[in-house]
């Protein structure tokens, strides 16, 4: 059975409203990156040797299935969740902190169903972000799968100077990607390889940033400070300042009022 890109882009459509994540996030964009574009591999030089190519992803679930395609998609957080955080200079606002631990469940469910739809259809799909293999590999503070990567490479986007992706519908968003043996064709970067093309260097998430984590290069991003920051100043007090526990809160201050929040500067 055949299966469009624009049948792609139904489901996902379908999937923002029944999830719930319309309740969090503007609609989704999606593209499509091919598996086997020669910048999945050089991930294992650049973020680790544990970061997996496309086709070690799907062959976790699927070991029989050739890999084809990436897909990708990013949902802006929406403006009341974003205009509440501008205010904000040392922790988020609820309306972030909500979308960041519910809206990424919802977003979850969207990898989760997106798959089964696939699987419906007769193909091989996974997300690898949500398998059981993933980890966190603590000394570099990066895991098996990275969505902003794998999103660079679909042509969505490229790094800040804070490590968000810049997308042309901005950097306060949430991305997702799914792994597949259905062949759909890669969009082109409009960037071409160029990791912070879209970067003016503005310096505005880094005067923004309550951590002191990002500075004027990119080299200059600090993870470690930024995780220090969160347990020590966001999470601490999370049950009474947010009302609720488990859930990652984010913080997500370098992502509002910046240039880059809503649009491509």
């Amino acid at each position: 059975m055949s299966i469009t890109r624009a049948d792609i882009e139904q489901q996902l459509n379908r999937l923002y409203y029944a999830t719930g994540a319309n309740g969090f996030f503007e609609p989704p964009t999606m593209k499509i990156a091919a598996a086997d574009d020669p910048l999945f591999a050089s991930f294992k030089t650049i973020i680790g040797d544990f970061h997996w190519t496309p086709a070690e992803a799907l062959a976790m679930k699927f070991p029989a299935a050739k890999t084809r395609s990436v897909i990708v998609w990013c949902m802006p957080k929406t403006e009341q969740a974003r205009s509440s955080n501008r205010t904000e200079t040392a922790r988020p606002s609820l309306d972030w902190a909500r979308a960041r631990s519910f809206g990424e469940v919802a977003n979850e469910n969207m990898r989760r169903q997106l798959c089964r739809y696939l699987e419906e259809k007769g193909f091989a799909a996974t997300p690898p972000h949500l398998n059981s293999d993933y980890r966190q590999a603590v000394q570099r503070l990066a895991g098996n799968w990275s969505e902003r990567h794998v999103a660079f490479v679909a042509g969505m986007g490229t790094f800040g100077l804070s490590a968000g992706l810049i997308t042309e519908r901005g950097v306060a968003h949430r991305l997702a990607s799914v792994v597949t043996d259905l062949e759909l064709a890669p969009d082109k970067r409009p960037y071409g390889d160029d990791p912070f093309a879209w970067c003016t260097k503005c310096g505005a998430c880094s005067r923004r940033c309550p951590a002191n984590a990002i500075g004027p290069d990119f080299k200059d991003r600090d993870k470690a400070k930024c995780l220090e920051y969160a347990v020590k100043h966001i999470t601490i007090n999370r049950l009474s300042d947010y009302g609720w526990m488990d859930l990652s809160l984010g913080c997500g201050l370098c992502q509002t009022d910046v240039p880059c929040e809503h649009k491509r500067p």
